[in-house]
C-alpha cells in the first residue's frame, strides 16, 4: 500500500510539520535515472506516464508504491483526486477511501509528533506475475521505515506487495493493491537504534533514490 500498516503502530503509540506541499497541476520536469519505461511527468503532484510495455508496468508498480510521502504531503483536499488520478475508473473510489483512510491515521501520528515525519519507501525485488497489453500484476518486496520526531526510534516494516494495473487513458493505472508482511531479516544485534533527530541529522542533504526529493 502507499501507506503502509506500521502506521496503525504509530498511531497506538505515546509519542509533520514544516510538510511541503507538492505542487499541482502536470509540470514536465528531468528525472534522473528515469529511462524509457517511466515515469516522465509530474501530474497532480504525483509521477506518472509509463511505457505501455511490461517494463512500464514494472516502473509504475515501483513507482506508485514509492508515492506515499508525496500523497501525504499534499494538501488534504488534494489527496483524493491524486489518488483517483493514478488508479482505474472502476476501482477508484474504493482505491482512494483506503488510501485516504491510512493517511488519516498516518496525519492523527504526525500531529501528535513534535517534527517532520519521513515515510521512506524501497523496492528490493520485483516479479512480473502475468502481463497482457491491457493488463499486468506485478509482484514488489518492499521496506518502509516510518520515522516521527517523538518517537524512541524509526520503524522498519517489509512486505510483499501486489498491485493489478490495466492500462488505460494512456497509462498503468492501479486496478488493485494488496500487501501482506514480510520476508522480513531480523536486524543487526550489533547496531544501536537510531534516534528521529539523528536520523534526519544522518541523511541530511541526501535525496530519495531515484529521484530528486529530499528525505
Amino acid at each position: 500500500m502507499l501507506v503502509g500498516a506500521v502506521v496503525l503502530v504509530l498511531v497506538g503509540a505515546a509519542l509533520h510539520a514544516s510538510l511541503g506541499h507538492a505542487s499541482t497541476g502536470t509540470v514536465r520536469r528531468p528525472m534522473i535515472h528515469a529511462a524509457a519505461a517511466g515515469p516522465s511527468i509530474e501530474r497532480d503532484g504525483l509521477l506518472v506516464g509509463f511505457a505501455h510495455d511490461p517494463a512500464g508496468a514494472v516502473a509504475a508498480a515501483t513507482t506508485y508504491v514509492r508515492e506515499g510521502q508525496r500523497v501525504f504531503d499534499l494538501p488534504p483536499a488534494a489527496r483524493v483526486a491524486s489518488l483517483r488520478d493514478i488508479a482505474a475508473r472502476a476501482a477508484a473510489d474504493g482505491f482512494a477511501a483506503n488510501e485516504t483512510a491510512q493517511l488519516g491515521r498516518l496525519d492523527q501520528a504526525a500531529q501528535r509528533g513534535i517534527g517532520p515525519l519521513s515515510w521512506l519507501v524501497t523496492v528490493l525485488a520485483t516479479r512480473i506475475d502475468a502481463y497482457t497489453s491491457q493488463r499486468a500484476r506485478i509482484s514488489l518486496w518492499r521496506v518502509g521505515v516510518l520515522s516521527v520526531e517523538g518517537m524512541s526510534s524509526p520503524l522498519a516494516e517489509w512486505a510483499t506487495v501486489d498491485y493489478e494495473l490495466v492500462w488505460e487513458a494512456g497509462d498503468w493505472r492501479i486496478w488493485s493493491e494488496t500487501q501482506v508482511p514480510g520476508p522480513t531479516p531480523i536486524g543487526d544485534p550489533n547496531q544501536a537504534l537510531t534516534s528521529p533527530s539523528q536520523w534526519r541529522t544522518d541523511l541530511h542533504g541526501f535525496a530519495r533514490f531515484p529521484g530528486t526529493d529530499p528525505l
